[in-house]
């Protein structure tokens, strides 16, 4: 029986949200710098995030390229891209809860990976036709972390195990008028599927036992649509993007077991809904001055409503209140030198929690973030050693400081498992990021 008890802890659903790494934090020091108020004019790998339409414009070795005055080492005109970033997240939780394990050892340390090839080199263009792919990852050693616990245990939805999955996103993007207007549709894959478990001579006893088991589990991915577009004009940059709904869901699994003593037959449906991130609308608008003062402000919806429990789990739990939010985002840029550039930003991020006088205690922080960063760009001609380089490199710094807002919580029917408390937090974020061309 304590084989069947395990098997029926792994694959219930349980109450666990998540935000991602990429929203909550950045998906890129760069971008990070901005506080994530780039959709309107993202040119980097981690576009599919942000704004997939971003993929299809002139990334930062073209534009070097373009605005050298020597001799190109190639007759090249379209560049792929590489980058990664490491982003180290140490998030503080205060809490008066007596039971608060569950909230010690928090981390939302990730990394990040993208990738850009430029079609043009395939075929020839006059407009640029780009595909990326853009991969944020648990950087805590835990490739995907499912928990199940009583609903009453304390958890926060945007931060620690919560978030500990891999963010997949890719598309294509192109350039329908040059220099002005880019589109790009691409896919946020996680995966989904069913199963069954069947389990012979189960002893009933309090000793471990091993029983003579047969497991089929059919996963595959969940492929759903992300879309973009931007537009430039002058000095001002538009942008709009939607990305779907992403989930880990594992729906049948159904479990027969029998036991030794009598044969008795136990026939048992689970299902898992698991490391759910809402549907979010994007839109920005950005303006240069003077070729050297960016300003930008993007909002974005994030449609936290949609959530809904397993189907198993519904069956003795009532969805806790879980509400849309409308994150604000502010970013400037200052272009120092044309290797050198200045960033800061601030960003609003609501709570997605209502009512929780109720037995659910989901953790979540009307968050004020602000942040600071810089880039570095090394050529062929930051030195006399460097002569031999043949592709930019650039260098991107974030560090970001998030408060998280108080909060009391009172419960209709306090207990000794389910009391009354209070909790806030904040958060330390240090990010470096490498990008280079090929």
């Amino acid at each position: 029986m304590k084989t069947i008890y395990c098997i029926i802890l792994l694959f219930s659903g349980h109450y666990v949200y998540a935000g991602s790494y990429g929203d909550v934090y950045g998906g890129y020091a760069k971008q990070a710098g901005m506080a994530g108020a780039v959709s309107s004019f993202v040119n980097h790998s981690s576009a599919p995030l942000y704004n997939i339409a971003g993929l299809a414009r002139k990334n930062e070795q073209e534009i070097i390229r373009e605005n050298s005055t020597l001799n190109p080492k190639e007759e090249r005109l379209n560049f792929h891209e590489v980058s990664f970033s490491y982003h180290h997240v140490d998030p503080k939780i205060n809490t008066n809860l007596q039971r608060k394990e569950s909230l010690s050892n928090t981390k939302d340390h990730h990394l990040t990976f993208g990738l850009t090839f430029s079609l043009n080199e395939i075929y020839n263009m006059n407009n640029k036709l780009r595909f990326g792919l853009h991969i944020v990852s648990p950087a805590t050693g835990n490739i995907v972390t499912i928990n199940d616990q009583n609903p009453n245990v304390p958890r926060p939805i945007q931060s620690g195990s919560a978030n500990e999955r891999p963010n997949i996103m890719g598309g294509l993007a192109y350039e329908v008028w040059k220099d002005h207007m880019f589109i790009g549709i691409g896919f946020n894959a996680f995966v989904k599927g069913g199963g069954s478990i069947l389990l012979k001579n189960v002893p009933i006893a309090k000793e471990e036992s091993t029983p003579d088991q047969q497991v089929i589990l059919q996963m595959k991915p969940i492929i759903n649509p992300i879309y973009g577009i931007q537009f430039h004009w002058n000095q001002f940059d538009f942008g709009l993007s939607y990305r779907r709904e992403s989930f880990l869901s594992v729906d049948p699994v159904t479990t027969r077991a029998q036991t030794t003593l009598l044969g008795i037959q136990l026939d048992l449906d689970l299902a898992l809904l698991d490391l759910y991130q809402p549907k979010v609308y994007t839109t920005g608008i950005s303006y240069l001055l003077k070729d050297r003062y960016r300003f930008a402000f993007d909002v974005n919806l994030e449609k936290w409503s949609e959530y809904k429990l397993s189907r198993t789990k519904s069956t003795y739990n009532q969805n806790p209140e879980v509400k849309d939010t409308t994150n604000l985002r502010l970013g400037f840029e200052y272009l120092f030198r044309p290797d050198t550039s200045f960033r800061m930003g601030y960003a609003r991020r609501p709570s997605a929690i209502g009512d929780v006088s109720g037995r659910a205690n989901l953790l979540d922080f009307d968050r004020n973030i602000y942040t600071l960063g810089m880039s570095y760009t090394i050529t062929d001609q930051s030195s006399s050693y460097l002569t031999g380089l043949k592709k930019a490199v650039l260098l991107d710094l974030v560090i970001d400081y998030q408060s998280w807002s108080s909060r009391e919580i009172v419960k209709r029917e306090p207990s000794s498992e389910n009391p009354n408390f209070s909790y806030g937090g904040k958060a330390l974020h240090i990010g470096f990021g490498i990008t280079t061309f090929l």
